[in-house]
């Protein structure tokens, strides 16, 4: 076993006062430096070189969800199921099992699937994690620093058993440090400010909803709603030129009613922008470490709130939408036609029809994370449809959603999928439940259905969106821009659906659905632990795996005993399918279907932990200088 030095990635915690980390925030460094476990990080002493990357940033405001990579790992002994060396094979799905550990024992368990929030066990190389710090009661709080933090690693493995370890470090402040009295917003539709932090000024104090106007700029604020309040509250919008701003409650009691949530306006809450208004908006801009530190609406967060529909607009950057409530599924006096709709991108295709927009000027969303969000339509028992939304989640044409995420999330009742999103790039889809009642008539729907940017279309192979650098959008790419050329669009990568559920043993609406639906396009894609149900109105011909593209894999999979397990999704309608082929698609199917009998992959134990005398379970241990 060797112990390697390595520099860890995040936080410099050897300096002393203060200092800005890459995302912009201010944070005071405690007057004792500390040595965590990612000095010391060791390895089997083989082949592997683990790596860990945070691409989005290590520094936020509670709550935060922080999107984390080990996909840069390499071993000069890969071998993929085709029996060649193609490392980004290797690397997701069919070669390296990774163990990402949180390093967060106060977040319990997922709701819907039971795991644990505090790590995530399989093939996939990509993982997320929603950073709740409320105060000194976590037990990852420095008092020094007046914020979390925490040592976040993780194990990579070989099927031989060679592992290596890496690590980075987060730090989350809560939301009674960041923010100011003056910074923070009260509003009470009864006018009682009796729970409001002390402090907030008088004017701050309000019984509706801000006022949405361009002279406003709530950029570095937080608005929170009274707990328990009556009534349900006006739209709650947010410029795309409004950064790090909270919306929370306050309180005792239910959940406060907001109409509608908005997540990248323009004017009032239209999500349409002019050229002339994007020409004012942030830049989508990396440091050199690979942190993002600047975009449209960036580093907002929306949590613990009860909502009719939450909508992002055609661009937001770094977004955590955390413990929402959209289940509309009693109805009620609030209940209206298409609630409970997340849309993680609104006219995304706008700019297409629009002679004021230039798509150029438009980025793609990045990373939007959808955590803990409950979408539910009004079906009752006997299948009579209520109000349901179009689809329980969901990024339609053009949306191209980049690093993002849904988990711990539950999906169920819509007129069609449970979710659905137009091209995505490093999406995961962790720990959510997609409960089908696809109450529609226009056809077969799925629970999950990732399709390409542009339905089926030819796209390019060399844009990437991950290549762009702070000040130039570009990189190689063009990378982030939307173009309204097809042929510059990029092809979906690097998404991965880790421990979902899909079904239901009780659904209402007589249905044919299928479960999860890869289009053709899909590249280095998998699927980890899945779990399908079996009710007693089974889809007929519904298809569990529906898997199209290149190095395609599935494993672990609980299929329901009753629907075929898997197809290529080969896709020849509207017209032929690009980017298939069937020889580099390995499923786990017990009857040989979609290549079955993939090999096993390794499954590492917890990273960090080598023996008495090299335990850093405590995170953070002081070393005085």
């Amino acid at each position: 076993m060797n112990i390697k030095f390595k520099k860890s990635i995040g936080l410099s915690w050897l300096l002393l006062g203060s200092f800005f980390v890459s995302d912009g925030l201010s944070s005071p460094v405690n007057q004792t430096a500390n040595v965590n476990g990612c000095d010391l990080m060791q390895s089997s002493g083989g082949s592997v070189n683990a790596s860990l990357d945070i691409l989005s940033r290590p520094a936020g405001i509670s709550p935060e969800v922080v999107y984390f990579s080990a996909q840069q790992s390499s071993d000069p002994n890969c071998l993929d199921f085709s029996g060649g060396t193609d490392i980004e094979a290797c690397r997701t799905g069919q070669y390296f099992g990774y163990h990402f550990d949180f390093d967060d024992p106060d977040s319990s368990v997922f709701a819907v699937t039971g795991n644990s929030k505090n790590s995530q066990i399989s093939g996939a190389p990509r993982a997320v994690h929603t950073f709740v710090c409320e105060g000194a009661d976590n037990s990852r709080w420095n008092d020094a620093s007046q914020q979390c933090e925490y040592a976040v690693k993780v194990r990579v493995q070989n099927p031989t058993g060679d592992w290596d370890d890496a690590c980075a470090n987060v730090a989350i402040k809560p939301q009674a440090v960041e923010y100011l009295a003056a910074e923070t917003y009260c509003i009470s539709s009864g006018s009682d400010f009796s729970d409001c932090p002390a402090g907030v000024p008088v004017a701050n104090r309000l019984t509706d909803s801000p006022p949405q106007n361009l002279q406003t700029d709530l950029s570095h604020s937080r608005v929170l709603y009274q707990r328990g309040s009556a009534g349900m509250y006006s739209p709650m919008c947010i410029g795309y030129g409004e950064r790090d701003i909270r919306v929370d409650s306050y309180g005792v009691g239910d959940d406060p009613l907001i109409e509608e949530v908005v997540i990248g306006t323009a004017q009032g809450c239209s999500t349409i922008p002019s050229n002339a208004q994007v020409s004012g908006y942030d830049i989508l801009s990396k440091n050199q470490s690979g942190h993002v530190i600047s975009g449209w609406a960036f580093g907002n967060g929306v949590a613990n709130l009860r909502l009719r529909n939450l909508t992002v607009g055609m661009s937001a950057t770094l977004l955590t939408l955390h413990n929402l409530d959209l289940d509309w599924s009693a109805g009620g006096m609030f209940s209206a036609p298409s609630n409970g709709y997340v849309r993680m991108g609104d006219t995304t295709s706008n700019c297409y029809d629009n002679a004021d927009l230039d798509c150029d000027l438009v980025p793609y969303p990045y990373g939007i994370f959808v955590s803990e969000v409950r979408s539910v339509g009004d079906v009752d028992n006997n299948g009579v449809v209520g109000h349901i939304p179009g689809v329980n989640i969901g990024c339609f044409r053009d949306c191209g959603i980049v690093n993002s995420a849904i988990i711990g999330s539950y999906a169920k009742a819509s007129f069609e999928h449970n979710l659905r999103i137009m091209g995505a790039w490093g999406l995961v889809i962790s720990n959510s439940h997609f409960a089908g009642d696809h109450a529609g008539t226009n056809g077969p729907k799925s629970k999950i259905t990732l399709r390409q940017v542009r339905t089926d279309a030819v796209a390019s192979q060399v844009v990437n969106p991950e290549d762009f650098i702070s000040g130039n959008h570009a990189g190689d790419g063009p990378g982030w821009q939307r173009n309204s050329d097809t042929g510059s669009h990029f092809y979906p990568h690097y998404n991965f659906l880790v421990d979902n559920i899909l079904g239901d043993t009780i659904n209402t609406v007589t249905e044919d659905a299928g479960w999860i639906d890869l289009h053709p396009g899909h590249q280095y894609s998998s699927v980890f632990g899945s779990e399908f149900l079996l009710w007693s109105g089974a889809d007929f011909n519904a298809t569990q795996l529906f898997l199209g593209g290149r190095n395609i894999t599935s494993h672990g999979t609980t299929f329901n005993g009753e629907n075929i397990t898997c197809r290529f999704n080969t896709r020849y309608w509207p017209q032929p399918s690009y980017q298939f082929d069937a020889s580099t698609i390995f499923s786990d199917t017990p009857n040989g279907q979609c290549n079955g009998a993939v090999r096993s992959l390794p499954t590492p134990s917890q990273p960090g932990v080598y023996g008495d005398d090299l335990i850093f379970l405590n995170g953070f241990e002081s070393l005085s200088l």
